[in-house]
């Protein structure tokens, strides 16, 4: 009898031991991951986190940059040892650099790499990459994780002006988290204010190019073998938004970036190079390269404008600016030459386009199996400094210490120098800055954009159908042997121009820009026609100091963003790219004018 009680015993313990060995196994698959209603899922997180049940997830993160270093594990191991009991993860960077970008990082995506978190841009093949389906919707209540963004992104959607929500949307539903940066972006120059004072310009007075002419005569005469005129084939004064054709390598179709002077927006989509604006800038262009203000290998692509910056070597320098003297501190920072002394003009009003909006973002791919701990991980860095400054400087009292003063004193560059930027991480204005930068600067980019309008086509972004993709492939050829020639100066336009024209509009030119035209007018009456007030079509010049106060360059690679096209090798410029950004400048820029390839 005894024996028969122990036996029950010994049986009822050892079920019990199973069931409490069942009871703590990681569930299959996460809440996001169950059968229940989508929109059950996103009412609020999952009960719990990976962190409390013990699983710690990889996430694969790639991020675009000057080139990986050794330094990259060191920093890894830092940050992951900070969020892994927040959060359950680990994280793993990927750099690839600006040139590699795309044969390396967007072909892995397209491969259906599983990739956890990745930079994307307007000037990225963003829009082309949402229609290929590659990335995860973040806020479709209907999708595989429900809304991400309202159950784990809630910091994101607190610090995020609503216009950078609407203006990466597509079809109303956000593919990316925008970094929270300058919202607007206009062009303008930097002077270089000795040569100004030299040939007795009042860079007030400044309105255009067109002012420029007596000044650039003076300092040519001055200076015969400099060209005082430098540009990375920007025209300050463009009347048209930027990039406004996903797809093309320049911007050929595109609207008016000003209210008419009703206060009423023109909604038209115009071939640039067809209008008096371009005309009558072609023609002045032409003449500044003919008296040799302009260098002759402007056109080209392997021309480096800023070789004749850094060494002060001119008059005016073309650039997207972003208030309070912040680019030229920026660019002088970079250049290695403490000599230069620069202030800004501004020639566009502060209007914000589809093309600022998206000019940085993390996107979540559809190959991820952890969107949510993701999610988790993008929140954070909109709330988190300790996390911010471990992503943008490195490794704490190794990599970089805090100055007396607060800001970031850096002692090893080899993380900093490594990737896109401090534009390219989370919230900005979360971020500490380095010595050599404003302690207020990236307050003073949020503050700057507060009164900028919201253009009428904010969010809109041409979807190329495939029977379009021959026409744009057949129009880029021809934009790539001509527009870079008439930009700069270096074709008379009188022949070369109506010649440029007919060779667009055989290669289907007019055909594209009807197609345009429909989907815009589509997306007004079903996505836009946002309610915006006019913006003055004055630019605010009054607002920018006259002069900067600098402190003195280091060796440092100062902390900004690219420029248009893809960043391009001469400058990165700040918003988004032209050409890939040159390395010693591409950690501090964002780039300009985007192509979606």
């Amino acid at each position: 009898m005894t024996k028969k009680i122990l036996a029950l015993l010994l049986a009822l313990v050892m079920v019990f031991a199973m069931s409490a060995c069942s009871s703590t196994e990681t569930p299959a698959e996460s809440p996001a991951g169950s059968n229940a209603p989508a929109g059950e899922e996103s009412a609020e997180p999952a009960e719990e986190t990976p962190a409390a049940s013990g699983e710690v997830v990889n996430l694969l993160y790639y991020e675009i940059g000057n080139q990986d270093t050794s330094a990259r594990e060191s920093v890894q191991d830092a940050i992951n040892a900070y969020i892994e009991p927040k959060i359950g993860a680990n994280i793993e960077f990927r750099i690839v650099s600006w040139a590699d970008w795309d044969s390396r990082a967007l072909t892995a995506l397209q491969s259906g790499e599983e990739i956890d978190l990745f930079f994307t841009a307007d000037w990225k093949q963003y829009t082309r990459s949402v229609m290929q389906g590659l990335f995860t919707p973040l806020n479709d209540p209907n999708g595989t994780y429900g809304n991400l963004l309202e159950t784990y992104g809630q910091d994101i959607i607190n610090s995020l002006n609503p216009l950078f929500i609407t203006g990466t949307q597509i079809d109303g539903i956000n593919y990316g988290v925008p970094v929270n940066k300058e919202l607007s972006v206009p062009n303008g120059y930097i002077v270089n204010n000795t040569a100004a004072a030299e040939v007795g310009m009042d860079p007030a007075t400044i309105t255009g190019i067109a002012d420029l002419e007596p000044y650039l005569a003076a300092y040519k005469e001055l200076y015969p073998t400099q060209y005082p005129y430098v540009t990375d084939r920007r025209w300050c004064e463009d009347p048209f938004s930027e990039n406004f054709v996903a797809g093309l390598n320049v911007n050929l179709l595109s609207t008016y970036l000003s209210p008419k002077e009703d206060g009423t927006w023109d909604n038209t989509v115009y071939s640039i190079w067809e209008s008096p604006e371009y005309t009558e800038y072609a023609n002045i262009i032409y003449k500044y390269a003919q008296a040799g203000y302009i260098h002759p290998d402007t056109a080209l692509a392997q021309y480096d404008a800023l070789t004749q910056f850094n060494a002060g070597e001119f008059l005016v320098y073309t650039a997207p600016l972003k208030g309070n003297n912040i680019k030229a501190v920026e660019m002088k920072n970079a250049s290695g030459n403490p000599d230069l002394d620069l202030s800004e003009i501004y020639t566009q009003p502060k209007i914000v386009t589809t093309n600022h909006t998206g000019g940085a973002m993390v996107a979540i791919p559809s190959t991820s199996q952890h969107a949510d701990v993701a999610m988790q991980f993008l929140n954070m860095m909109y709330n988190d400094t300790e996390l911010l400054d471990m992503m943008v400087f490195g490794v704490p009292e190794t990599m970089w210490t805090f100055a007396e003063d607060g800001r970031v004193e850096i002692l090893d560059s080899a993380w900093y120098s490594a990737h896109g930027g401090a534009w390219t991480f989370g919230n900005t204005v979360l971020q500490d800055v380095t010595v050599d930068e404003d302690p207020n600067k990236n307050q003073m980019l949020q503050d700057y954009s507060a009164d900028a309008v919201a253009h009428a086509s904010l969010g809109f972004r041409y979807k190329m159908p495939a029977e379009m993709e021959t026409t744009i492939a057949a129009l880029n050829n021809v934009a790539d042997g001509m527009n870079n020639a008439l930009i700069s100066g270096a074709v008379d336009p009188a022949t070369a121009l109506p010649q440029y024209i007919a060779d667009l509009k055989a290669a289907g030119l007019d055909e594209l820009k009807a197609d345009v035209q429909a989907q815009y007018d589509e997306w007004r009456t079903t996505v836009g026609a946002i309610e915006v007030p006019a913006a003055s079509t004055e630019p605010a010049a009054s607002e920018e100091p006259a002069a900067s106060e600098e402190p003195a360059a280091t060796e440092e690679v100062v902390t900004e963003e690219p420029a248009a096209e893809e960043p391009a090798a001469e400058e990165a410029a700040s918003e988004e790219p032209a050409e890939e950004p040159a390395a010693e400048e591409a950690a501090s820029e964002e780039p300009t004018e985007s192509a979606e390839a």
